[in-house]
């Protein structure tokens, strides 16, 4: 009973309980007064003395803490910068009309035109809009090492009947030069219903003036040279206005009427807004070329001479001087007929890969007519074993773009025409940039 009367008193000193510090308090004043003395809480246990091992251990697992502590999380692998491959080449064809049969230099008969696709298509050169063209010449995406640029210009009609057709089967890309005196539909010429059904399936649309009259050739009642001038100026402005009206597109192209111009007429081009102004002079398209004169290879009719140059790229010859063969090509036994190292397709990590090409199963070739071409590189030297006729080349330098494509050529007998085959690889660069653990 001695110590029930002072826990009552602490209970009724407590009354409403307040915070956890005023009822320590409390307690150590009411078991001060009442005489009890609170038990010391026990003693903690001494730590036994580190020997001099453990103390060393001890310190490097602090250190070690520290270290942690104040070291940054370590950041994923940044992607690798973009590049703009400066050294792609760019063919652009020129059509005019189509019809089942030629007969005039700017009327190409449809076999004709749909076996010249073919042969694009079999040869595996990539066909690109002029769009993506200008988007590499602008720096801002890359494209193949060569492909081509197809157009047409004026707007007849036998370019829906007979090229759109054979154009949306391959899926190839296009551009039609259009001018506003011929366009909608009056005597054979496109309607706007036809073009805008194209523009859905890759066609792209530029202006080729109002009149389709030399730009360097003026009317003869002009007499002053501002009056010729602003004829000019309205045969390569209101042609454009025309035309993003009614398609209600941006026209950034221009096709030179008979490719006539002069580098006044071409800075006036340039200075209204066109981005690109086309020509007809059979020349490649570079990263360099000026836009105001991109070369263009335009057909006549049924003569093949324009698209051989056009797709002769790099001293490789046209698509049609060779035989083509496609890189899964195989024998009368079924068996593979070349084989790749890389394979086609693959993905690859090595960066500095080693290119193999086993030609065992094509027979009897002749070593001097081996040529390797890689995108970039061109022709490049290889290692032909005649013992087991294996074509190699190692990469010299580290490839810093992820798609490689590669073109072998070879005679079986110098009678005989070239055989080329072309195949391409891609390299993971975000794997390839990852180190090993």
């Amino acid at each position: 009973m001695r110590f029930v009367f002072p826990f009552i008193l602490i209970v009724l000193a407590l009354g409403t309980l307040p915070s956890c510090k005023r009822i320590e308090a409390k307690l150590r004043r009411l078991a001060e007064q009442s005489g009890v003395t609170p038990k010391p809480p026990p003693p903690k246990p001494e730590e036994p003395v580190l020997t001099a091992e453990e103390q060393a251990i001890e310190k490097k697992l602090q250190e070690t803490a520290l270290l942690e502590a104040a070291a940054p999380a370590p950041e994923a692998p940044a992607a690798p910068a973009f590049e703009l491959n400066k050294a792609s080449i760019v063919s652009i064809l020129g059509y005019h009309d189509f019809r089942d049969r030629g007969g005039s230099p700017m009327l190409i008969a449809a076999p004709k035109f749909r076996a010249q696709m073919q042969a694009i298509k079999d040869s595996k050169t990539p066909v690109i809009s002029f769009s993506d063209m200008m988007a590499w010449k602008r720096g801002e995406k890359n494209i193949p090492e060569e492909c081509i640029v197809i157009t047409m210009d004026d707007g007849w009609e036998g370019v829906y009947t007979y090229a759109y057709p054979v154009l949306k089967e391959f899926g190839f890309p296009f551009t039609i030069y259009l001018y506003k005196n011929y366009v909608g539909g009056a005597g054979r010429s496109m309607s706007w219903d036809q073009i805008k059904e194209m523009m859905q399936y890759g066609c792209e649309v530029g202006s080729h003036s109002v009149s389709h009259a030399s730009l360097k050739n003026p009317p003869k009642n002009l007499k002053t040279d501002a009056d010729k001038q602003q004829w000019i100026l309205s045969e390569l402005k209101d042609s454009r206005e025309f035309l993003e009206q009614n398609l209600h597109l941006k026209c950034l192209s221009f096709a030179y009427p008979y490719g006539n111009f002069d580098d006044a007429i071409m800075e006036t081009g340039l200075q209204i807004g066109y981005e690109s102004l086309v020509t007809v002079n059979g020349q490649k398209v570079a990263w360099d070329t000026p836009n105001g004169k991109l070369g263009r290879y335009i057909v006549h009719g049924d003569n093949d001479i324009n698209f051989k140059l056009a797709t002769s790229f790099r001293g490789r010859g046209d698509i049609g001087s060779n035989k083509l063969l496609v890189a899964d090509a195989k024998n009368d036994k079924g068996e593979q007929l070349i084989q790749f190292k890389p394979k086609p397709d693959a993905v690859i990590t090595e960066r500095r890969p080693l290119i193999e090409a086993d030609l065992k199963k094509i027979g009897t070739i002749l070593p001097e007519s081996i040529k390797l071409r890689i995108a970039g590189l061109g022709t490049v030297p290889v290692d032909y074993d005649p013992a087991t006729m294996v074509v190699r080349f190692q990469f010299p330098y580290k490839l810093r773009r992820e798609d490689c494509a590669l073109s072998l050529s070879f005679q079986r007998e110098a009678s005989q025409p070239a055989e080329v085959v072309s195949w391409r690889f891609k390299i993971d660069l975000d794997a390839a940039y990852i180190p090993a653990p």
